[in-house]
């Protein structure tokens, strides 16, 4: 599923840099630099399904993802 689709989904802020996700108030967490698009998918996907245990758990109140070109950033607050 595509990133943007998978925050869509589950109420997830997307982020186009880290700047943006650090200015909105979010922590920024895990990172990964995925060589092509189906990786990246594949990164964002682990990336946010650790997010969305957290928040579920209580640990964090928002979850979001930061794709910033090639890379995935998970964000939380």
């Amino acid at each position: 599923m595509h990133p943007q689709d998978l925050a869509k989904q589950h109420d997830a802020k997307v982020f186009d840099s880290t700047q943006a996700a650090e200015s909105a108030g979010f922590t920024l967490g895990q990172s990964m630099q995925p060589r092509n698009a189906w990786n990246r998918d594949s990164a964002a996907q682990a990336i946010f399904y650790d997010l969305l245990r957290r928040k579920q758990r209580g640990e964090v109140s928002e979850i979001g993802l930061v794709l910033d070109g090639s890379a995935v950033t998970g964000a939380y607050k």
